[in-house]
């Protein structure tokens, strides 16, 4: 009395990709990769400058 429906597994669902296509994806990961880096850089900068106004900061 072997049951066989373990071996009706059903297929694995795909997420919805909303549509997109590869290459839009790709366009979007880089954009959100330079957005990211020169995010980081900016604020990085910010933080340089009031290091260095702090140092010559009249006490």
């Amino acid at each position: 009395m072997s049951d066989n429906r373990a071996d009706e597994r059903p297929a694995p669902q795909v997420p919805d990709s909303g549509g997109l296509s590869e290459k839009q994806k790709e366009r979007g990961a880089s954009w959100r990769v330079f957005i990211y880096i020169a995010g980081s850089h900016l604020l990085l900068a910010f933080l340089a400058l009031l290091f260095y106004l702090g140092s010559h900061a009249q006490k």
